[in-house]
């Protein structure tokens, strides 16, 4: 079962998400703002992830061989899929059903604008030819709605400081509990990545 949902975990992630974005949008006119703007990134997120995963050299192919300098089979990198998938999944349905619990409404517009500054980042951390990496279009997009989302919450929701600092940590402990999944999955330790993401990153600009 795990081989299978790793095979085709885009096609799970949109058949998930896609139904359930169907149905919300069926009750569309009850939906509160932030659960429209969750119905947002839910499919934001989905094209996202087939611009990244499937385009020829994916975000995956981009990172193993440049900061990793190592192959990465086509069973990994499917496998490395499903944590990011659980994430996506977490991240935006959830929060969809409590669209008052701050932290969590909060994490999908962190990773929305992650993306985003990830991305064009990539650019010139990887000394592209052209100005562009595998997700870059649909994280743009994912960049401007988290943008428009958090501004949102800043100008019309109840949010205390407290809360956006807690869930900036929040979600940077989730995202650090999945990248240690990946790690593993290619035979790294976690501890080790961030050494080695520093040292090839100064071999590639030649310092």
């Amino acid at each position: 079962m795990k081989n299978w949902v790793a095979k085709y975990n885009l096609e799970v992630l949109t058949f998930v998400l896609g139904t359930f974005i169907v149905c919300a949008v069926a009750l569309y006119p009850t939906l509160s703002i932030i659960q429209r703007f969750m119905i947002a990134f839910m499919w934001l997120f989905v094209l996202h992830e087939w611009e990244e995963g499937k385009y020829p050299g994916g975000f995956v192919d981009l990172m193993a061989k440049n900061l990793l300098k190592m192959d990465v089979s086509q069973e990994t990198a499917n496998l490395s899929r499903i944590p990011t998938m659980i994430l996506i999944m977490s991240f935006t349905v959830v929060p969809f059903f409590f669209d008052t619990v701050w932290l969590l409404v909060l994490l999908p517009v962190y990773l929305s604008i992650f993306e985003g500054i990830v991305h064009v980042a990539g650019i010139k951390l990887f000394k592209l030819k052209r100005p562009y990496t595998p997700g870059l279009v649909t994280a743009l997009a994912e960049f401007a709605v988290g943008i428009g989302c958090l501004a949102y919450l800043i100008t019309s929701c109840p949010i205390a400081l407290w809360e956006y600092l807690v869930a900036v940590v929040l979600y940077f402990a989730c995202f650090a509990f999945m990248q240690s999944r990946l790690t593993k999955l290619v035979g790294i330790k976690y501890r080790e990545f961030p050494k080695m993401m520093r040292t090839r990153i100064k071999e590639m600009h030649g310092r």
